[in-house]
């Protein structure tokens, strides 16, 4: 028999056995089979890895705390209690001491001190009723951008800073590395890093659309950058021309 008919003739077979599976009719008892043996279990397996995977569910909610929208008012009975979550905070990033130096001399700076956060909380949590009720984006990046606020709370601006550097998924960081597959081809291989790292910025972070004001900037900016380059290069032709 000719390859055309035997390809044929399988091709049949498949048919009707497709046929076959399809004219299968679901009865109660297999439906209630398939889900106490197959889509049961799979769910209870799904939720336990879940749950295995994200266990800081409390750690993330407990910045909740900054939220001016949260914080009582002054003269209320519970405003003195607001921010108990800032212990599940400290016991998750605080320390009773600041960490040493790799000399054992001195301490950081960057250490976040219990006891010290405790007492700016206090005043901060005051701090806080006073403001508008803004939203907690904005709060947190103010104790981050604010040298007032750095200065006075310290350990209170380290914890913003945590909970703005804490990524709410791994898209980013998949985006990222996507993009460099498209810049560091096998072609351009010899990309260097310093190279690769300006190029991923411009990719990754430049708007879709420029302003006229930005486009401006950004050929003043290169051509200071091309006179200074070019100002090096024609000190080094002078030199090797001259002395070597």
């Amino acid at each position: 028999m000719l390859p055309a008919a035997n390809w044929v003739l399988e091709l049949m077979d498949a048919k009707n056995e497709i046929e076959e599976v399809t004219d299968i009719t679901l009865t109660t008892e297999s439906i209630a089979t398939f889900q106490g043996q197959v889509a049961e279990p799979f769910i209870r397996m799904l939720k336990a890895n879940i749950s295995s995977r994200f266990i800081s569910q409390d750690i993330v909610s407990s910045f909740g705390i900054f939220d001016p929208k949260k914080v009582p008012a002054a003269d209320s009975s519970d405003f003195h209690t607001y921010g108990e979550d800032l212990i599940v905070l400290l016991a998750h990033y605080g320390a009773e001491l600041p960490a040493k130096t790799a000399g054992g001399d001195e301490y950081t700076k960057e250490a976040l001190i219990s006891r010290e956060t405790r007492e700016e909380w206090k005043t901060f949590r005051s701090y806080l009723s006073k403001k508008p009720k803004g939203n907690l984006h904005l709060q947190l990046k103010e104790l981050t951008t604010s040298d007032m606020l750095s200065e006075n709370f310290p350990n209170i601006s380290t914890l913003a800073n945590i909970c703005l550097s804490i990524p709410v998924s791994t898209a980013s960081v998949e985006r990222s590395f996507s993009k460099m597959k498209l810049i560091k081809t096998r072609i351009r291989n010899r990309i260097g890093q310093s190279q690769l790292s300006y190029l991923m910025k411009i990719a990754m972070e430049t708007p879709e659309t420029l302003s006229s004001t930005q486009l401006n900037d950004i050929i003043t900016v290169w051509n200071k950058n091309l006179d200074e380059l070019l100002c090096e290069y024609c000190l080094l032709l002078i030199w090797f021309t001259f002395f070597s």
